[in-house]
């Protein structure tokens, strides 16, 4: 269903009003591009880029465009591991569609060099996917997910951590971990699976500065409030979606923040 310009900026305005500053003044459009890419209307991503690049000047020059295209490319890569390879090519080639000239583009496409096997190190890989998972995890919550998962183990915690974490939770070249992680949890939410969701519902509190117990200090009352708006601003962009998407995401199963720390007794006492 097509949207009109009024629909996209009472969206724009919305989630821009709502995700705290502090994720970075650039995160709202990277939490919208995440939350429609997982969706089911899988060309919406490319009707937001057409909305953004012919309606907000801080898109519309040649230079904003071809960073807005990497930026938005770079949340299609953290989705690979988060919503699969197919939903992910559904959604890239009706934007490739939108940004336009696709065959020249196609030809003069040139590969990244860290994306080079013979420039890749499995061991710096997976010791910056070590790093980042205990960021957002925490030693305590970390050991308690891998131990759920019996004789599959250590194989699954090598994938988690090399190929999630390492290769592409870890490479923080276009997105800042802080915009990564809300990248992560709006996509992992509208899955609708709960626990996944919750866990980077507190990394994202953690990312933001949050440890120990819940406590009503000024950090962790700000650390809540942010969360708060965090968390309804994804919930705004998958109700603009539609029905089909709020029935799949299971909105009314999202877990508050308050309910959250609850379930996990904290932030974790690690720094």
């Amino acid at each position: 269903m097509e949207r009109s310009e009024q629909e996209w900026a009472g969206l724009y305005q919305k989630v821009k009003n709502l995700v705290p500053v502090e994720i970075g003044e650039e995160a709202w459009y990277l939490i919208i591009a995440a939350t429609l890419a997982t969706s089911p209307a899988t060309s919406l991503l490319a009707s937001f880029y057409t909305h953004l690049t012919t309606n907000d000047p801080s898109f519309s020059s040649e230079k904003s465009k071809r960073r807005l295209s990497l930026r938005l490319r770079d949340v299609l890569f953290k989705l690979i591991s988060l919503v699969g390879g197919p939903q992910v090519l559904c959604v890239l080639m009706p934007l490739a569609k939108a940004e336009g000239d696709v065959e020249s583009k196609s030809r003069s496409s040139t590969l990244n060099d860290k994306w080079r096997a013979e420039k890749m190190s499995v061991q710096t890989i997976y010791d910056r996917g070590v790093e980042t998972i205990n960021r957002v995890y925490g030693v305590t919550l970390l050991p308690k997910i891998f131990d759920s998962w019996g004789s599959h183990k250590e194989d699954m915690k090598f994938n988690e951590i090399f190929v999630f974490y390492g290769l592409y939770l870890s490479d923080f070249e276009v997105m800042t971990p802080l915009e990564t992680e809300a990248v992560v949890y709006s996509a992992i939410s509208c899955l609708g699976l709960g626990g996944p969701g919750n866990w980077h519902l507190r990394g994202m509190g953690r990312l933001l500065g949050a440890r120990g117990k819940d406590d009503e200090s000024e950090k962790i009352r700000r650390v809540k409030g942010q969360l708060m708006n965090l968390r309804q601003a994804v919930m705004s962009v998958v109700e603009f979606v539609g029905e089909e998407f709020v029935s799949r995401a299971k909105l009314e199963k999202w877990a508050n923040v308050e309910n959250m720390v609850r379930e996990f007794g904290g932030w974790g006492d690690d720094e």
